[in-house]
């Protein structure tokens, strides 16, 4: 399963609770209009939704104001979107169910693995520039 930056997975949840256009998603999250449509892009490559730009124009209440405009590209969530939303929502599942102490656990062993992985970087950085020198 690929990775989504989290801009990706914001736009997925509001296409699953139907928030199914830019306009839509922009106006419930902080999102701009360039990074909804990038993710659209994103989303729509994997598979994941499926994209359209209905003709014509919209005509809707924004910030108490009516406003017509063009209608705004529209996304659906493929069979794949809709698992990839299950399989989010589960794997948040698992950390509601643990206890205070197993999180606290958990957060101890993360920031070990970070610490690490950090000791590996600068290892390594430093051979790059050993051979670089």
């Amino acid at each position: 399963m690929t990775s989504l930056r989290e801009k990706d997975r914001v736009v997925l949840t509001c296409i699953g609770n139907g928030k199914d256009d830019v306009q839509k998603i922009t106006a419930v999250t902080t999102l701009e209009n360039h990074h909804v449509t990038y993710a659209f892009e994103k989303l729509e490559e994997q598979g994941l939704i499926h994209v359209e730009k209905p003709d014509g124009m919209v005509e809707r209440v924004i910030d108490g104001q009516k406003r017509v405009f063009q209608a705004p590209k529209q996304a659906e969530l493929t069979e794949n979107g809709q698992e990839r939303l299950k399989q989010d929502e589960e794997d948040l599942d698992q950390y509601e169910n643990l206890t205070h102490r197993e999180l606290v656990e958990k957060v101890h062993q993360v920031e070990e693995q970070v610490e690490s992985l950090e000791a590996r970087l600068n290892t390594f950085q430093k051979q790059v520039q050993r051979r670089l020198d």
